[in-house]
């Protein structure tokens, strides 16, 4: 290896350097032969030449020795400089999108959700699917939308933006957000079986998602660094302990949800497309077009709200997780004036 052989050459060096004369000496030795060349003039002329071999013999030592140093450090500092470590090549956003390293993310966070309804589909049969279906967003944006398809194939990703684009992404499959999105589907399914309006939706989801407030408020500084709503859950844990929710989970209602994951794994890819399109456009600004987030979003009119999604995710849990990760602020909102209600 390179260390291995630079630390070969530097000790080698280092030992022909030390069994030389050093320069001071061979000097010294030059100059006690022209010194005593000059005091014995009564030395004939051959002898006069044999000092003088000799003074021109010890020069050329001196010139041998200072070209010996300098070619081993020379040879030194080239062998031990360090490599330079290969640059990533960039990501395009189209490249990102049809990844394996989307799918394979995607894939985990379905198996997750999914439960044991999408572990008896088997993982490779899942991966599969996934994959032909975030295939399929791209093929689509190609086709309705060739303009955004092209700055999609131009616009670069540097490792650092990359990261911070799939970062809400990664929280689908968290333990905490996959049991969020469950009971998020179970509250939204009873209060549509009460009543369709928006208020008692909101009642009840505000009612299941009390005991989780502490889940929430760290899935929210998780995926958005910086811009999360502040909760003072500590002080509004105690309260919530004595809280008991109207709302209990139906096995038979966790059952069917499950059984509906198997039939929703196109649509959870594109759940996870279209969070990944919203957190570009978060990391790169007007250069992301929007008609990528917009073609997959399951709002039609202009109302996006937190409540209006959850009315359109039912059954699919993975969009429940995009319903939370689109509207974060607004659920940490009304997290919030739920808590100061309880705690008058």
């Amino acid at each position: 290896s390179l260390s291995s052989s630079s630390e070969f050459i530097s000790r080698d060096s280092l030992a022909q350097i030390d069994s030389l004369p050093s320069m001071a000496r061979t000097a010294e030795m030059a100059d006690d032969y022209s010194s005593q060349e000059e005091s014995e003039g009564m030395y004939h002329d051959s002898a006069r030449g044999s000092f003088g071999s000799r003074a021109a013999a010890a020069t050329a030592a001196v010139l041998g020795l200072v070209a010996v140093v300098a070619f081993f450090a020379h040879s030194s500092m080239h062998a031990a400089a360090p490599s330079s470590a290969p640059v990533a090549a960039p990501l395009s956003v189209r490249a990102l999108l049809e990844s394996d390293e989307l799918a394979d993310l995607a894939t985990d966070n379905l198996m997750a959700m999914g439960g044991d309804a999408l572990a008896s589909a088997g993982h490779d049969n899942v991966r599969g699917r996934v994959a032909r279906a975030l295939q399929n967003v791209s093929d689509a944006i190609r086709t309705r939308y060739p303009e955004a398809h092209r700055q999609m194939d131009q616009l670069q990703l540097t490792s650092a933006q990359k990261e911070a684009s799939l970062r809400v992404v990664r929280k689908f499959g968290d333990p905490r957000m996959v049991g969020l999105a469950h009971d998020i589907a179970e509250a939204t399914r009873q209060a549509e079986q009460e009543s369709s309006d928006k208020d008692t939706i909101k009642r009840r989801l505000s009612e299941v998602l009390a005991p989780r407030v502490r889940d929430l408020q760290q899935l929210s500084q998780e995926m958005f660094p910086g811009q999360a709503v502040n909760l003072d859950a500590a002080a509004a844990l105690p309260q919530l302990r004595k809280w008991h929710p109207s709302v209990e989970v139906d096995v038979s209602g966790r059952r069917r949800l499950l059984e509906a994951a198997d039939d929703s794994i196109e649509q959870g890819a594109q759940a996870h497309a279209h969070t990944l399109f919203k957190s570009l456009q978060g990391e790169l600004g007007e250069k992301m077009p929007e008609a990528p987030a917009r073609m997959l979003s399951s709002s039609s009119g202009e109302d996006t709200s937190f409540i209006s999604c959850v009315m359109k995710a039912m059954p699919d849990p993975t969009k429940f997780c995009k319903c939370v990760a689109d509207n974060m602020s607004e659920v940490m909102s009304m997290m919030k004036d739920f808590m100061k209600g309880k705690m008058r």
